[in-house]
């Protein structure tokens, strides 16, 4: 092998590390997320659990209200 090889290999180990490191950051931003995400999904049928529990049941939807007159 000769010292062009041996250093291109060299530059190929390298790029693989530093490919690696990048894979392993970005796993770690993901798995982060998804937990954020989790835990919004959670609050959110929460929130709207108890978003339900408050609307009065004497207000009509809005797909039964008439239009205003100006329409």
């Amino acid at each position: 092998m000769t010292q062009s090889d041996q250093d291109q290999i060299e530059d190929l180990q390298i790029r693989i590390a530093f490919l690696e490191q990048s894979l392993d950051d970005l796993n770690d931003v993901v798995t982060k997320q998804q937990a954020q995400i989790s835990l919004m999904e959670r609050a959110l049928k929460h929130l709207n659990s108890r978003l339900e529990q408050m609307s009065p049941a004497n207000i009509k939807s809005a797909e039964d209200e008439t239009p205003p007159p100006h329409y």
